[in-house]
């Protein structure tokens, strides 16, 4: 198996509630523009400069992103087949609207030209903004304090705002400012790695309108084949006390204000940008630039400062909940507070969009969301801010009937097939064996469902959108899968992919075949309870998809009857039913370089081997532990653990929970820390494309159902707490059924304390709890 190279210098100090850099390096910039991005969920910002960036080609990559916001283009294959995907999907990288040049009378302000006599950039995590403070010398000798302040506003969707100072040091002359918008935007185009580029050829966003007056300015733009239309627009306000004048600039992609500033020495000259994205994702074409100016005035009207005030309030708030404080590694600390913040900053909550695997922060995957959500991110938000996992969930009912379409497609008469990858809810993978094959997404997206029920009785969801995509989802494996005499009639499910994408096109893939399970059982009981509490819905429900009892009373009869492959002498379940015939991969043989397998060898060599990208069968173990012993869980991991090589950022997590559960201490904190920082210290060498957001999210699941043993099961939420050496002790919260309960372990003791709410029962192991206000904690000595 494949060890993980770790990083093991960090490119950034160790702090509590930020990450900053006290330099500025090339080699590590294209990274560092991930690391430093911002967004809101909407507007994703790649930490570049606004100044721009004359290093080497191939160490920055100019991004903004609007989720949600992508043009097509026509898949090219050598041969094409029925159903194949037709048309790929990109998320656009848009009009830059960050831009601000500084002239120092002739002399251009440039990072890399002149001496940077000080220099420290840092995201703070609490106030949500990112602050650049340089001190440069000119090659002229010229001496200035500069400092960026950048926001992107968690509390006003479409807006982001620049606070700039300048202060002249050792001289008196003139300064220059243009700041711009930049519509002379592109995509990255495929390379050789698959997970990298897009299929979009050229230009895909042109504009076609623009403006210029007095400060305020836009470009209007349209995609090529979508023909969604954008709008990016800024207004300035300069303030300062001695005299400027004012000039334009306007091309067909660029438009300009610009301040010609008589400077002193020790004078600040200040400038605000208020910069706002709409497209006509949200609003009629006709009002867009209404909205527009809606917006910009409104960010104009608070100001920079309250912007700031309302963006460390509302991130306040979301720390509250979300928090983990560690004590005894600084290191994991702020990777931890890192992570949950980029989730944040990349998570879609207005219902239409969702988190593609590299948030808004790179072009990876051509931001497409995946199964990501539903497995690893959408448990984050559950036990800690349910209204954003309700939004994600309802995007997947957006997209329904394009799921059924797809269904169709593939010839089944009813249900849906939820795409392996999309952004607008059409399947756009590519490579069928590794894409629309993994038919495990629908039950994925059913067990994100019950989990979400389960944590928050959100009956009016359940009516309105869960109990449909239940249904259908169930529907479609009752279809797939068939009765087979030779596996002792029972029902079996062929031609599918699991998790593991090495491994692919098999049947009876063992996650796979106990996930469609829970999902018939769980459809069936949503069914009984629709039709005894809310019968209206039930009987409206099987009108509008064609199905009776006698259809839904085969939905649990086929659940029980799953065929679940296990060889009964030794414990072990074969990850599918051919698994265990393949020869195991040489992994002495192969070399470190040809990791990830996936970029030096064919994928039939691949398929013909025992071996992993990722966690498979130990997923399903986590996932639906209540159905695996104890012994098979521990005979199993070390099987799987050896032909893993953990090629896929969505494994190492796992791997350390399951680790933790069985009692392996120290290979549960070394994959935890394999996770920890994955993008703050590179450790797969891709972080310049973009966060992984699954692999963050992950990083709450190691602690909270890792090291505490957190599971819930029949409405109860259970705690196995476990503190790792070198600790101190560690707290976290869970909201659970509209409480908020604080979990504070440390050396001496465990405490569960009720923060918000009325009453919540859980259990500490096998003891059962009551938390009231009357007795609001309890306490257990080790």
């Amino acid at each position: 198996m494949k060890k993980t190279q770790l990083n093991n210098k960090s490119l950034y100090p160790f702090e509590e509630w930020s990450i900053s850099q006290d330099h500025f390096d090339v080699d590590s910039n294209y990274i560092g523009e991930t690391i430093f991005a911002l967004g809101n969920g909407y507007i994703g910002m790649r930490g570049t400069f606004e100044e721009g960036y004359t290093g080497p080609k191939g160490s920055s990559l100019e991004g903004t992103y609007i989720n949600g916001f992508y043009d097509t283009y026509t898949i090219s294959y050598g041969e094409v087949a029925y159903g194949y995907a037709e048309k790929g999907q990109t998320m656009l990288n848009v009009t830059n609207g960050k831009v601000i040049r500084i002239y120092i009378d002739d002399e251009p302000f440039d990072m890399l030209r002149g001496e940077l006599v000080g220099y420290k950039r840092t995201l703070d995590l609490k106030k949500g903004i990112l602050i650049r403070d340089i001190t440069w010398r000119s090659p002229k000798g010229r001496e200035v304090k500069i400092v960026f302040k950048r926001l992107v506003s968690f509390t006003h969707k479409q807006l982001a705002a620049i606070h700039l100072d300048i202060i002249p040091i050792n001289f008196d002359g003139k300064i220059t400012l243009i700041t711009a918008l930049d519509a002379s935007v592109s995509n990255l185009t495929v390379e050789n790695d698959p997970r990298i580029g897009s299929g979009l050829k050229g230009k895909s966003l042109i504009a076609y309108d623009r403006k210029i007056h007095s400060g305020y300015g836009y470009i209007a733009s349209s995609t090529q084949n979508t023909d969604f239309k954008l709008i990016c627009g800024m207004k300035n306000s300069l303030e300062y006390t001695n005299s400027y004048s004012m000039d334009e600039e306007l091309q067909d992609e660029w438009v300009s204000s610009i301040y010609n500033i008589d400077a002193f020495k020790g004078q600040v000259i200040s400038l605000n940008k208020y910069i706002a994205y709409i497209t006509s994702l949200d609003f009629e074409e006709e009002d867009m630039l209404s909205h527009l100016d809606d917006i910009l005035e409104k960010g104009e009207n608070l100001g920079f400062e309250r912007l700031c005030a309302e963006q460390e309030e509302y991130l306040d708030k979301f720390w509250y909940r979300s928090n983990i404080s560690i004590d005894g590694d600084m290191s994991l600390q702020q990777g931890l507070r890192f992570n949950m913040f980029h989730l944040l900053q990349s998570t879609g909550r207005d219902g239409k969009t969702n988190i593609a695997s590299k948030g808004l922060t790179g072009e990876g995957y051509e931001g497409h969301y995946f199964w990501d959500t539903e497995t690893y991110i959408l448990p984050f938000f559950i036990y800690n801010h349910p209204d954003i996992s309700r939004q994600l969930l309802v995007y997947r009912y957006g997209i329904l009937d394009k799921a059924r379409e797809r269904a169709r497609q593939m010839g089944h008469k009813k249900g849906a097939l939820f795409p392996w990858r999309t952004i607008g809810g059409e399947e756009c993978s590519p490579y069928y064996p590794a894409g629309t094959a993994q038919y495990h997404i629908n039950a994925d997206i059913a067990l994100a469902i019950k989990k979400y029920m389960d944590a928050t009785g959100d009956v009016d969801f359940l009516i309105s959108y869960g109990a449909e995509m239940l249904f259908e989802t169930a529907i479609l494996w009752a279809d797939l899968g068939d009765f087979i005499p030779e596996k002792g009639n029972q029902f079996c499910i062929n031609g599918v992919t699991g998790p593991d994408e090495y491994t692919a096109i098999v049947n009876n893939n063992v996650y796979t075949n106990m996930m469609a399970r829970e999902n018939l059982w769980y459809a069936h009981e949503v069914a009984l309870w629709l039709k005894q509490n809310a019968e209206d819905v039930y009987r409206n429900l099987c009108t509008k998809l064609d199905i009776d009892e006698k259809e839904i009373g085969d939905w649990k009869i086929k659940g029980d009857r799953m065929y679940i492959p296990k060889d009964k002498k030794t414990g072990l379940y074969p990850q599918d039913d051919s698994f265990f015939q393949k020869a195991v991969w040489n992994f002495e043989q192969t070399p470190k370089e040809n990791y990830p397998l996936l970029l030096h060898y064919h994928p039939l060599v691949i398929y013909r081997h025992q071996v992993c990208k990722q966690a498979d069968l130990v997923l399903a173990m986590y996932l639906l532990g209540q159905y695996f012993t104890q012994q098979e869980k521990e005979v199993n991991y070390d099987y799987y653990e050896r032909i893993t090589t953990h090629d896929s950022s969505l494994s190492t997590c796992v791997f350390s929970i399951m680790a933790n559960e069985i009692g392996y201490r120290e290979k549960a904190y070394k994959y935890f820390m394999d996770t920890a920082r994955m993008d703050l210290d590179d450790y797969q060498g891709n972080t310049k494309d973009g966060i992984h957001a699954a692999n963050m999210a992950g990083t709450w699941m190691c602690v909270v159902n890792g090291f505490a043993g957190m599971r819930t099961m029949d409405g109860a939420i259970y705690f196995n707490p476990y503190i790792p050496e070198g600790w101190s002790g560690y707290s976290f919260r869970i909201n659970y059924h509209g409480t908020l309960i604080e979990v504070n372990i440390n050396r001496d003791e465990v405490a569960y304390k009720l923060l918000d709410g009325e009453r919540a029962v859980i259990y500490h192991k096998s003891e059962k709890l009551l938390l009231d206000k009357g007795h609001p904690s309890y306490i257990y000595k080790y």
